[in-house]
């Protein structure tokens, strides 16, 4: 245990890493990367509605009248209004019931403080 305590001289001024990983700063470094997590599939999910929805008009306004591919496309604009809808309803849900259980879901660090250190 001693040599992991050691400085780890020329190494320490390169990297800068000048102490041992505690708990605070990994229950940080869990809570930056759920909070980051979220972000992503947030974005991801409205990338993916532009994407069907843009697509999905394109194709009802090359469908030509063709029932079939008027019927595809308003699929992929019903899809696509339905999952923002389940994004966007997603965030309010989960605070509500967070609020109901008594634990700030939303909040990841509070979150791992309480399960860490209770």
């Amino acid at each position: 245990m001693a040599i992991a305590l050691a400085p780890l001289g020329i190494i320490d001024k390169i990297a800068g890493y000048n102490r041992p990983v505690d708990e605070l700063t990994l229950n940080l470094l869990i809570a930056s990367v759920l909070s980051n997590v979220l972000g992503i599939l947030t974005v991801i999910s409205a990338l993916a509605f532009l994407f069907y929805f843009i697509i999905g008009a394109v194709n009802w306004i090359t469908s030509a009248g063709d029932p079939k591919k008027l019927e595809t496309s308003r699929t992929m604009l019903t899809n696509a209004f339905i999952g923002i809808i389940i994004t966007a309803v997603a965030y309010p849900i989960i605070f509500v019931i967070g609020q109901i259980l008594g634990i700030p879901i939303l909040d990841p660090k509070t979150l791992i403080d309480q399960l860490v250190f209770s």
